[in-house]
């Protein structure tokens, strides 16, 4: 829902690369630290997050700064949540205040630290075998011939060069993501990608799918679950969890058959449940698939899935 009309905001925008030399992609999340924020002259609330994405490498992200006039509490931190796709992602606070002007770029918010990066070596291939050595001299007619000199070993060739280090998304690679962070969903029913658990493929490509989530809250919210896939792909998944209604983690376990995208309701108790979803799907462009999940009935009691959560996926074709 858009701010109203002279609620004081910043613009926070993005224009870099992604480590791979193409336009960024991903999203940015941005939490501010209270559950709501109010105005009660105009009686306008804000809560939950703002998420925006960088799209051919440029982001543009609008939110309330953290001293608008007629608004409590002021003078918060906002979570700053950086996610790029195939790429290790950060979150760090930032103080979003009117001082900083009407558009601030993140580059200027962000902490400085490098991340590690992760890469494999691999050898070249040995370089060519050296020459052989000449013939030792013949001894004179008539006499026994002296051994000739043994030939001189050629030099080791140079090693070749370092192979190319592989995609990551080819058939037989495997690719898994842990999630580090708990993360929660409170009074809400509407599906949103996993902060963590997303995984890019390729167009044509084919991936098998499985997945554990930690999982607990309120007995009568459940969870709502699917598995998200690019547009126009195809398969199945199922969700691998005990039924709606569940008190003491004891039922049925449901293993219907789902396309990618479609959402089913699953049990879940306040002291916690495995869920273990697992399918096959083609992507039909390039993209994410991303756990997606929400509660299935509203409650003010947070949904919470645990960090130490994964998401993996093998290319098959």
């Amino acid at each position: 829902m858009a701010l109203p009309d002279g609620a004081e905001r910043i613009t926070i925008t993005s224009s870099r690369d992604h480590p791979d030399g193409g336009p960024m992609r991903g999203r940015v999340t941005v939490r501010p630290a209270p559950a709501i924020v109010t105005n009660p002259t105009l009686g306008h609330t804000v809560q939950g997050d703002a998420v925006g994405r960088w799209i051919d490498g440029e982001l543009s992200l609008t939110v309330l700064v953290a001293d608008a006039e007629g608004y409590e509490p002021t003078g918060y931190t906002h979570l700053v949540m950086e996610r790029p796709d195939d790429a290790p992602g950060r979150d760090y606070p930032v103080l979003l205040t009117t001082a900083l002007g009407p558009t601030i770029d993140l580059a200027k918010l962000a902490p400085t630290e490098p991340y590690d990066g992760d890469y494999v070596l691999v050898p070249g291939p040995p370089g060519p075998q050296g020459p052989t050595g000449p013939t030792g001299a013949t001894g004179p007619a008539g006499a026994t011939g002296a051994t000739g000199a043994t030939g001189l070993k050629g030099n080791t060739g140079a090693q070749g060069p370092a192979g190319a280090p592989p995609t990551g998304d080819q058939v037989g690679v495997t690719r898994t993501v842990d999630k580090p962070t708990d993360e929660q969903v409170q009074s809400s029913l509407v599906l949103q990608d996993d902060d963590h658990l997303t995984i890019p493929v390729s167009v044509g490509g084919r991936y098998a799918i499985d997945a554990m989530l930690a999982v607990d809250g309120d007995p009568a919210a459940d969870l709502l679950l699917t598995i998200a896939a690019p547009p126009g792909s195809t398969g199945y998944w199922t969700p691998g969890a005990v039924t709606l209604g569940v008190s003491d983690g004891t039922g049925s376990i449901r293993l219907t058959r789902y396309a990618p995208g479609a959402s089913i309701g699953v049990g879940i108790t306040a002291a916690g449940l495995m869920v273990a979803p697992l399918g096959t799907i083609t992507a039909g462009a390039n993209g994410v698939i991303a756990v997606q999940w929400a509660q299935n009935v509203s409650s003010a009691t947070p949904t919470i899935l645990r960090a130490g959560s994964w998401l993996r996926v093998t290319r098959t074709a």
